[in-house]
């Protein structure tokens, strides 16, 4: 009974203890990873991150995001100076330009950020920190220049919404991606997360992705959508570019069976594009 009790506690210490760090950059403590499962997602919050002043809403959101930028470091790649060129477009609040703004202090980042909510923790995240060269645009990257309907709920799922069905809550500005990648001679890093508009996108850009070093995309798509995934594969091949796929989100489990999921997308996958 007695060495029960002893591992027990010594369970119970160990929690505190603090972890061990794996890679360049601290976990979130045991404490405060307790603290951001239970906080409530409705209103700004603040806290105090290994990697600076972090303002967000959703808890959950925070804690995954961190861990795949500055745990797993997904976005990690080595530039050819120490003032690269970054586009970072569907920003969402923010820490992937913290990301980009620590492994390369000097860079020049630009970060797109359509839904309302996301941009204005985007600005406080930038502002808290005293992020310089950072350019933030409330707007969506597209395939024109205007306005487009908009699905914004202050999450990282905000989209476009070609339907214009009920759910799209408002119009935002958009740019043609195409015309921002012609003002540069090259671009170190094009960061696309875009909830589903990475094929049109990616599709308008095609003739000039050239100029682009290291491409990543989360791609979103039905099963019914496979020939959209095999065109951007294509199109990425015919740029140059070898490419890496890793399953994002696992939505089917039995895929022979269920086929298709009854949301938005079935298929997420992050692709990882860099020079041959």
């Amino acid at each position: 009974m007695s060495n029960l009790i002893a591992n027990i506690v010594k369970g119970i210490i160990g929690k505190f203890k603090p972890k061990a760090q794996v890679g360049r950059f601290k976990d979130i403590s045991w404490t405060l990873e307790k603290i951001l499962k239970h906080e409530e997602d409705q209103t700004k919050k603040q806290k105090k991150l290994p990697i600076g002043l972090v303002n967000y809403i959703r808890p959950y959101e925070l804690l995954h995001t961190y861990r795949e930028l500055f745990g797993k470091e997904m976005y990690l790649f080595e530039a050819a100076n120490d003032t690269p060129i970054i586009l970072d477009c569907g920003s969402n609040i923010g820490l992937s330009v913290l990301y980009f703004k620590t492994i390369y202090p000097k860079a020049k980042v630009w970060a797109f950020e359509p839904d309302p909510t996301n941009f204005e923790l985007l600005n406080s995240n930038i502002q808290s920190n005293n992020l310089q060269d950072v350019i933030a645009k409330p707007s969506a990257v597209w395939i024109t220049d205007g306005k487009i309907s908009f699905s914004g709920n202050g999450s990282e799922a905000s989209r476009i919404d070609e339907s214009n069905s009920s759910t799209s809550n408002n119009d935002v500005n958009c740019f043609r991606l195409k015309t921002l990648l012609q003002s540069f001679d090259r671009i170190d890093f094009l960061k696309m997360d875009i909830e589903g508009g990475e094929y049109k996108v990616i599709t308008d850009c095609a003739d000039i992705l050239h100029r682009v070093e290291h491409l990543f995309l989360e791609y979103h798509g039905k099963t019914t959508d496979t020939q959209q995934l095999t065109e951007l594969l294509d199109i990425v091949h015919r740029q140059g570019f070898q490419a890496y796929i890793r399953n994002a989100a696992d939505a089917l489990v039995h895929p022979f069976v269920e086929k298709q999921t009854n949301t938005q997308f079935d298929v997420q996958l992050n692709i990882f594009c860099y020079k041959k």
